[in-house]
């Protein structure tokens, strides 16, 4: 899928041009590191009431924090199901909610984020034998501050989608900065529409206390979960890769703060 077309739920929303964004104010920090992308209009709080959304379920790989580097995951995240039989429990990372971690990373603020959606997660809902368990229409959405006073109305990034309407087409992996501070925290949106005809929005933003029901930020790599319920409960990858219930299917995305200048 080389251009994200407008989100099938909402398809009353005008693309802004990125150079239409920039002018409103927005540059430097909001503009994203890849080329081809579409910027929705502001939020607006009608469009909002008429969706009813529910809190998105997150889950975090614990001790991702500590990889090296993200472009190229530990293969034991990349292709759990090649572990050896005897290693699994002692190498296999475990993924929990993200509301559950200790702390956040108090020392992000200030720095921008390097955001990188990987595409959906596990490996096994990518074969072409579980594709009518993914729902027929996924959309991800960043929402970002407007830093123009004339518009202070949050903005949407259309930043991944995935359509199984005339056939497979998932959009490719993708990175982009956020202009993290205290006061500004990334936040998602989640719009799936399933084979049953039902659509379901959810939205979570992140925090950097310990709010109750919102995911703690710190640099690792997250799942965004593609049902309300997938990260309720702790499970290790392994295990999670092999038996691969379709409420659990998600989205990966790792977030790492830029090195200081």
């Amino acid at each position: 899928m080389k251009r994200l077309a407008k989100s099938e739920s909402d398809s009353s929303s005008t693309l802004l041009r990125r150079r239409d964004f920039l002018t409103l104010g927005s540059a430097g920090l909001l503009a994203p590191l890849f080329g081809n992308l579409a910027w929705a209009e502001p939020l607006a709080a009608a469009a909002e009431r008429s969706v009813q959304m529910v809190p998105m379920s997150v889950g975090y790989i614990d001790g991702s924090e500590e990889y090296r580097s993200f472009k190229r995951l530990p293969r034991k995240v990349r292709r759990p199901l090649l572990q050896k039989e005897g290693d699994e429990e002692e190498t296999s990372p475990v993924v929990i909610p993200a509301e559950s971690l200790f702390q956040a990373d108090t020392s992000l603020p200030g720095r921008p984020l390097r955001v990188h959606v990987h595409g959906l997660y596990p490996p096994v809902a990518l074969e072409a034998e579980r594709r009518r368990e993914v729902p027929l229409a996924v959309d991800l959405e960043a929402v970002f501050p407007s830093s123009d006073p004339a518009f202070p109305t949050p903005l949407r990034f259309y930043v991944w989608g995935l359509r199984q309407k005339y056939g497979w087409d998932p959009s490719p992996p993708i990175t982009f900065r956020f202009p993290l501070d205290w006061q500004v925290l990334p936040q998602f949106v989640l719009r799936v529409r399933r084979t049953d005809g039902s659509h379901h929005v959810m939205r979570t933003r992140f925090t950097l206390d310990n709010e109750p029901g919102r995911p703690k930020l710190r640099r690792g790599v997250y799942l965004l979960g593609l049902t309300p319920v997938a990260w309720t409960r702790a499970a290790r990858i392994s295990d999670y890769a092999r038996v691969a219930p379709a409420e659990m299917f998600s989205l990966m995305v790792s977030m790492d703060p830029e090195a200081e200048a």
